[in-house]
């Protein structure tokens, strides 16, 4: 699912918002939205009304502080392991800053490292950035990333391509902030006090006109008869750029000059100021536009409402890449972004005594279900274990019935088979029937005992006279299962008048 991501660019007079979608193949631009804080009242209130649109809420949010709140440093360390320069660098920077050292949120990027590391430092107090945080947060909104001005917009300028030395002038409403990059990282920034409504104040003092007037006479190029009085008020902000640039190079930090200028924000729109800038420095200007980069698309519909100079910076936070080796980021510490469990964990109690009870009543289910199968499993083994004993009463110790059982099913198996080691497969069934054909029915015969052995089969019986024994034994010596049948014993028993007798036959190989 591609990731939505929220640019916003919160500056002096409006609040520029950008919602992208990242996907595999790049960004795709999904909403855009420009208000104006002096007419919602506030920052605030400008904020709320911008969030009351669903399409930028639930968004990864990506936003920056004006270069402005912030202290900036060139700092020399002797070894180049970044775990060195996180633990060294605060004490460095400490007898630089005018703030106390507890006090303040410090960041770098490492400008080049051929032969020592050559540190671009920000620093700015934790104050202006709590500030930023409890402004979201009264929106129900989390910054990821708080990155300086015009920083992202450098990235994204060099992004497809090394521009070798740059200068970029991040011209804003009331203010403006000067980049200087070389091989696509940022070595120095500067503020200005200088923006739009400098140039509209001159429009508006030389005819006498509102500014308001004077500001749509800016926005369409039309400086009339007041040329020298804007260019005048330009040239003082290009003195101050120059001299910049003049000092960076005395102090051996800028060694070689731009190759050109980039330009962005709304005060760049005026054409005038463009053309006043190639003449002063002598240098191609070129105004940048970041949706034109390769890998962001848009519909176009959004197309026609985008101005690339007011939203390049809204553009180009939304797409930043999250490394930490690109540019800066002062969501740390105690601004940095809270874990989702953080988030909602005052509600983590109620939702853990749901899921005790839950859990609790669950174990009560399992604990019954196992209570009353273990009852159902001991009335089973009760009810085998009676019909074992009733089966096999000569057994007097019983340890597994089934199996035991099993094991007196097997050998009565095995004995009506009439297997043994020496037997060859007659059975005990075949030789009862046997009994049974070959001994008329007129004769009486009852027998008392039957063994059958495999080989031998005994029987002991009773009849009325020794006339019937003998017949009987002959009768069984026309079997073709018996053969060598003999008569054992016979002899009278005492009630009943009745004769005794023994058989014994054998089974035919």
């Amino acid at each position: 699912m591609p990731e939505k991501i929220l640019g916003l660019d919160i500056g002096s007079n409006s609040i520029k918002a950008v919602r992208v979608t990242a996907g595999l193949k790049g960004y795709k631009i999904a909403d855009v939205s420009l208000v104006d804080i002096d007419e919602a009242g506030g920052v605030e209130e400008a904020l709320e009304r911008l969030f009351e649109n669903e399409a930028f809420r639930n968004s990864v949010c990506v936003t920056s502080l004006p270069s402005g709140n912030f202290s900036f440093r060139n700092i020399k360390l002797p070894f180049k392991n970044r775990k060195k320069i996180d633990k060294t660098i605060a004490y460095e920077l400490e007898p630089l800053l005018p703030y106390p050292a507890d006090d303040v949120l410090i960041d770098y990027t490492v400008v080049d490292q051929e032969n020592q590391s050559e540190i671009f430092a920000a620093v700015i107090p934790e104050s202006v950035v709590g500030d930023r945080v409890r402004q979201l947060d009264g929106c129900h909104v989390e910054a990821s990333i708080i990155d300086i001005d015009a920083v992202p917009v450098v990235s994204r300028t060099t992004s497809d391509s090394d521009p070798g030395c740059g200068l970029l002038l991040d011209i804003g409403h009331r203010d403006s902030t000067g980049v200087l990059f070389r091989n696509g990282k940022v070595f120095h920034i500067r503020h200005f006090l200088f923006g739009g409504a400098n140039i509209t104040e001159a429009l508006a003092g030389a005819t006498g006109i509102e500014f308001s007037e004077a500001e749509e006479k800016k926005r369409s190029g039309d400086a009339g008869g007041t040329v020298e009085k804007v260019s005048t008020v330009c040239r003082k902000f290009f003195l101050e750029v120059k001299n910049t640039l003049e000092f960076l190079e005395s102090k051996g930090e800028l060694r070689e000059k731009p190759d050109g200028i980039f330009l962005t924000g709304g005060g760049a729109l005026y054409q005038p100021l463009r053309d006043e800038m190639e003449d002063f420095f002598s240098l191609p200007v070129e105004m940048i536009d970041v949706s034109a980069t390769e890998d962001i698309g848009m519909e176009e519909e959004i197309t026609e409402g985008l101005n690339p100079m007011l939203m390049n910076q809204a553009l180009a936070l939304a797409t930043r890449e999250a490394k930490k080796s690109v540019g800066f980021n002062f969501a740390r510490e105690k601004f940095k972004p809270k874990k989702v469990y953080e988030r909602f964990r005052k509600d983590f109690k109620w939702v853990a005594a749901l899921a005790f009870i839950i859990l609790c009543a669950f174990g009560i289910d399992l604990y019954m279900d196992y209570h009353y199968g273990r009852v159902h499993l001991d009335k089973l083994k009760g009810e085998i274990t009676s019909v074992f004993k009733k089966t096999c009463p000569e057994v007097t110790r019983i340890v597994d019935p089934v199996q035991q059982l099993k094991v007196k099913i097997d050998l009565a198996q095995q004995s009506s088979t009439g297997l043994n080691s020496a037997g060859f497969g007659t059975k005990t069934l075949d030789i009862l029937k046997d009994i049974s054909r070959l001994v008329p029915g007129t004769t009486e015969f009852l027998i008392t005992s039957f063994a059958f052995d495999g080989d031998t089969v005994k029987i002991k019986g009773e009849t009325d006279n020794f006339n019937s024994v003998d017949g009987i034994k002959s009768e069984l010596g026309k079997s073709s299962c018996f053969e060598n049948v003999t008569i054992n014993s016979a002899s009278l028993i005492k009630k009943g008048n009745r004769v005794g007798f023994d058989l014994r036959m054998g089974i035919k190989k």
